[in-house]
């Protein structure tokens, strides 16, 4: 099975296994640290409990005090990543109360905290953390900051479908980039794009929140650039771009529900990925096969 059936399986099997996932609150004032998909899961909890929790890259943290009245919660799949393990050090020595959220209980990042919580899903067998995990970790980020997830995974997944399938059309792989814009709650959903168009396709992606592009990334675009638009009834910001003789692609995703717009957004993006993949005849994950890259980042990235 190559590398992108093997995530066209965990899409379609995350869906019986996230219904699964009970944690209890531990506060609603959580501080979330990560990197990449990690660190979205924590900025969607820190967006939906109305910035009451916070989200940092733990290279945000790396010189600053920390607070004993905050409980560091540390997102990591692997619990390898060195930033992190480094902050969480540091936070230890500093007194204040950690939490690992981990597939890998018995990793560095697990043994350095004070308290490991498994999202307990079924993952299956990809050669990345992929699609269930990222999911997973976004369910606990929620339920740990005391934010209450309903079982309606299968029809939020039922609806992406649906509304990946309307908008595909409208969607190419760019030439040269593509930006990905969203405000609120559906920036983390624009940057996570970015990854995993970057994961997928070896694409330059790069997310931003909608209004903050049009102060000034936007006299940097490119005839050959593509914008995405992540949108809450802001189509003027489509008619807006699209006068610039740019290729623009807009994808409402407006729900007066909070949580139905971030999960139907999410397994949106995913299905988007692998629709995109099936149509331009990819069969594996193009990161895997830049393996100097591969080997560099993970040098960087890992501990051990």
């Amino acid at each position: 099975m190559n590398s992108i059936e093997s995530l066209r399986l965990d899409f379609n099997t995350q869906i019986s296994e996230l219904g699964k996932i009970k944690n209890d609150s531990i506060s609603d004032n959580l501080i979330f640290v990560g990197s990449g998909d990690s660190y979205v899961s924590g900025l969607i909890a820190e967006y939906l409990s109305h910035h009451k929790c916070k989200c940092y890259s733990p290279s945000d943290l790396f010189n600053s005090q920390l607070s004993k009245d905050r409980v560091y919660c540390f997102v990591s799949v692997t619990g390898k990543t060195k930033a992190n393990i480094s902050v969480a050090k540091r936070a230890a020595q500093a007194g204040c109360k950690t939490v690992a959220i981990t597939f890998n209980e018995n990793s560095k990042l697990a043994q350095v905290c004070d308290k490991t919580i498994h999202p307990r899903l079924k993952r299956a067998h990809t050669p990345t953390a992929g699609f269930g995990s990222f999911v997973a970790n976004t369910v606990t980020c929620l339920q740990v900051s005391g934010i209450i997830v309903p079982k309606k995974f299968k029809i939020w997944y039922q609806n992406a479908v649906k509304i990946s399938q309307n908008v595909l059309d409208s969607l190419v792989l760019p030439a040269d980039k593509v930006f990905l814009l969203g405000n609120n709650a559906l920036y983390p959903i624009a940057l996570y794009s970015s990854f995993q168009m970057a994961e997928f396709f070896g694409t330059v992606a790069i997310a931003h929140k909608l209004e903050e592009f049009c102060h000034s990334p936007i006299f940097g675009l490119k005839k050959s650039d593509n914008v995405w638009i992540f949108g809450q009834n802001e189509k003027r910001f489509r008619s807006g771009v699209e006068r610039l003789g740019l290729l623009t692609s807009y994808i409402e995703l407006y729900n007066s529900d909070a949580l139905a717009q971030v999960f139907q957004s999410i397994f949106l993006v995913q299905n988007l990925m692998l629709l995109l993949a099936g149509r331009y005849g990819y069969k594996e994950l193009q990161y895997l096969l830049k393996e100097d890259v591969l080997k560099v980042s993970s040098d960087i990235i890992y501990d051990g």
